[in-house]
């Protein structure tokens, strides 16, 4: 009984934790409360390693990455699951992506923004709420996942300033994935990643997709000089 009120409290205690911090955050455009959300998950980490024979799923917010993720854990046997089951790693620096497996999904970059923005705006228990509800400029000043974080991730440097450098590490690391599927070409892509892991379930599946007002010209202008490195890995990467 002890072991279970104490389990119980350190819960309460982590609850009342989070809103104290979201309180913070609020009123400073702080990210105190998600600092403490990665901490404890173990997300945005770059240390881990995994063996040559694994999968790794490099997971982009928004990027229909949740049902990805999910598909392969269930049906590929080699599928490398990170520390406490976290869902957005960057490449690791241990494990270079020329020879270890990597596989990602990429959407536009300024339409994987704004459904970030529109999904942190609509969601109050998800650190970032109060930023995304000020404005979607907040959110670009203060929030690193919503600048460049492609460039941040495939470079495997995530939460530093994207300069030239980075992206060159990022879109030459991408170029090495054992695969990129395309969030626009979701079903053609998810089918291609099937054949070349041999998945014998190949049933196709469904990406939760909620609809939002179309981006307007000024938040598109917004979101792309914010994000002017992920745009041109984006563009080189499938060749625009």
């Amino acid at each position: 009984m002890k072991y279970i009120f104490n389990k119980l409290m350190s819960k309460f205690d982590r609850k009342v934790f989070s809103r104290l911090l979201k309180k913070i955050d609020s009123l400073s455009l702080t990210n105190l409360d998600e600092k403490r959300r990665n901490y404890i998950f173990n997300y945005h980490r770059n240390d881990y390693k995994f063996d040559k024979n694994q999968i790794a799923f490099i997971h982009v917010p928004k990027t229909g990455g949740a049902s990805i993720r999910e598909h392969l854990e269930k049906n590929l046997k080699n599928f490398y699951v990170f520390t406490k089951k976290s869902e957005h790693n960057p490449v690791s620096l241990l494990c270079p992506p020329n020879d270890y497996k990597y596989v990602t999904f990429l959407r536009e970059p300024t339409h994987r923004v704004y459904s970030y923005y529109n999904m942190l705006k609509n969601n109050d228990f998800v650190p970032g709420h109060h930023l995304a509800k000020k404005s979607l400029v907040d959110l670009l000043i203060n929030s690193f996942q919503a600048k460049n974080l492609y460039c941040q991730y495939f470079s495997g440097l995530p939460f530093e300033n994207v300069n030239d450098e980075i992206y060159n590490l990022a879109i030459s690391n991408l170029k090495n994935f054992y695969f990129v599927g395309k969030f626009e070409e979701f079903h053609n892509s998810f089918i291609q990643l099937s054949e070349k892991l041999n998945l014998e379930n190949k049933e196709f599946i469904h990406i939760n997709q909620n609809k939002y007002k179309p981006i307007s010209e000024d938040q598109k202008k917004l979101i792309e000089s914010y994000n002017s490195y992920d745009i041109k890995l984006y563009n080189e990467f499938f060749k625009k």
